[in-house]
């Protein structure tokens, strides 16, 4: 019996419903080896969507484990559970999991990838002394699994470090996670994931968004094969986010949707309602409340829908607080929305995430502008200014400019303003950057004619081909056909004068069209 092609066939692999008793099999334990060792090539492989159907398995003989002849290799089973339940987003679980061996003192052998499991379960949860405890210890050793632990912790600790706006240091960590990568699994194994959205999220803060988006192009499709939320959360708001920068609210909008999509198939809700709260933003940023309103609707009611268990809690429920705070910022903000926004602020600065502080005290300086109180509002969008300025901030502010532009000109032309005259400069930056971003490029102006032979629908296909989307996902995104796909695929390269898709999107991106 192939246990693997068993999983595979399963139609919803997250339910336990479908996987065999252990009492029926022939020979369990000989089966129990087999699982075990397609599990750990799984793991090795960062093939999440197989970690997850396989571990799913022995979960039920965990639960069956008296029924085996030979001992049980419990240790074993509980690590492959610990790194299958990280997959799955729970976090409460991989972490019970991992602690329940290393209490043991039986585990020896999985001590550094149960280490990892529980440096991931503390950045996740924001517990920060533990995190920094587990540290990486010496250079990796020769062997795979030893140094795909290294090259995870590495992209754990890059993505901690950008959150705690320590840019320089999230920068190396992720190159050093990428080179030892690129020697020894290869540079595009799914291990190199993780640091390469943390670059391109450290790209486009910076304002470099195309250097941003070529990070990221391409890498959808192996995202989405890996199984990685981290890496889905970051690289799909972020591809939305490049998207809207360009102008492109279309291909925005396309983008949030499949996160969506892919966060309500794989019961990653945090990832749903990312998307969803990120697409609220969109609107309201288009002039769009009533969009807005619709998104807010159906973010609030898939949120009222998710288990009690499975629903983000604490500060990981953000991003829903933000949007609806959003909205009634959009309608004319209450002294309650000055006030909630200020709470959230408190419980993220409780929480260890100056990222997301920046973020709320924009929102809030707007508020408190928009009732009125002047000063408070200068205040508190020059405490932002000073904490971005020395972080390498930017389009954390510039994504927002329709909300802080009027108190942001006079706090740059107050005389009453003591800034820094590197403040000052940062002020002036930002005002004067345009907030769709365009390639100068003189062959964009000199090939205008070509810009306007595109139609929208092939401008928008050619995009989603340049995220390395297949002909199919592209046909699931516009609700046509693979067929309908490839005609205007053929459309595309004779207008662009090119033999096939690379070619197409390189001439694309030449001429600024993507």
């Amino acid at each position: 019996m192939n246990l693997l092609s068993v999983a595979r066939g399963a139609t919803t692999p997250v339910d336990q419903g479908w996987v065999q008793d252990w009492h029926d099999l022939d020979d369990p334990d000989e089966a129990l080896r087999t699982l075990l060792v397609s599990a750990w090539r799984a793991v090795g492989g960062l093939q999440g969507t197989d970690v997850v159907f396989l571990t799913a398995m022995l979960r039920k003989a965990f639960l069956q484990k008296d029924r085996f002849l030979q001992d049980f290799p419990r240790d074993e089973v509980e690590t492959l559970l610990a790194i299958g339940s990280l997959w799955e987003d729970d976090i409460d679980e991989a972490m019970f999991r991992a602690q329940s061996v290393m209490a043991r003192g039986t585990g020896a052998r999985y001590r550094s990838t149960l280490a990892t499991v529980m440096k991931f379960c503390s950045w996740r949860t924001r517990d920060f002394m533990p995190f920094y405890e587990l540290s990486r210890g010496k250079a990796p050793r020769g062997n795979a699994m030893s140094l795909l632990m290294a090259i995870i912790n590495l992209s754990i600790e890059a993505a901690a470090e950008a959150e705690q706006l320590r840019f320089k240091l999230a920068e190396r960590l992720a190159k050093d996670a990428l080179s030892l990568c690129n020697g020894s699994l290869g540079a595009e194994a799914y291990a190199s994931l993780l640091p390469t959205c943390v670059l391109a999220q450290l790209q486009y803060e910076a304002g470099a968004v195309d250097e941003a988006d070529t990070l990221l192009r391409g890498r959808l499709n192996a995202i989405e094969e890996s199984g990685a939320i981290e890496s889905a959360l970051i690289a799909y708001i972020l591809s939305a986010k490049i998207a809207a920068a360009r102008g492109n609210q279309n291909i925005a909008l396309l983008l949030l949707h499949r996160g969506e999509q892919i966060g309500v198939q794989r019961r990653w809700h945090r990832l749903a309602l990312a998307c969803k709260a990120e697409e609220v933003a969109l609107h309201i940023h288009d002039d769009r409340i009533d969009r807005a309103e619709l998104a807010l609707a159906q973010l609030n009611n898939f949120n009222y829908g998710v288990d009690a268990k499975s629903r983000p809690k604490n500060i990981d429920a953000w991003p829903v607080q933000v949007a609806n705070l959003r909205v009634q910022l959009a309608n004319g903000p209450g002294i309650s929305t000055a006030r909630s926004l200020d709470n959230l602020r408190s419980a993220a600065l409780h929480r260890n995430h100056p990222a997301l502080v920046v973020k709320l005290t924009i929102l809030l300086s707007s508020a408190l502008y928009a009732l009125g109180h002047v000063t408070r509002a200068h205040e508190e969008l020059l405490a932002a200014l000073y904490q971005g300025a020395n972080a390498g901030l930017f389009r954390s502010f510039l994504d927002d400019m329709p909300l802080i532009e009027t108190p942001l000109k006079q706090l740059w032309r107050s005389p009453e303003t003591k800034t820094p005259g590197h403040l000052g400069l940062y002020i002036g930056r930002l005002l004067t950057t345009p907030l769709v971003h365009t390639s100068a490029s003189k062959k964009f102006r000199t090939n205008h004619r070509l810009v306007e032979s595109l139609s929208s629908r092939e401008t928008i296909i050619l995009r989603l081909m340049s995220l390395g989307l297949s002909n199919k996902s592209i046909a699931r995104e516009l609700q046509i056909t693979p067929e309908t796909v490839k005609s205007h695929a053929k459309h595309i390269f004779i207008k662009l004068a090119s033999k096939n898709r690379a070619e197409a999107v390189s001439r694309a991106t030449e001429l600024g069209l993507i």
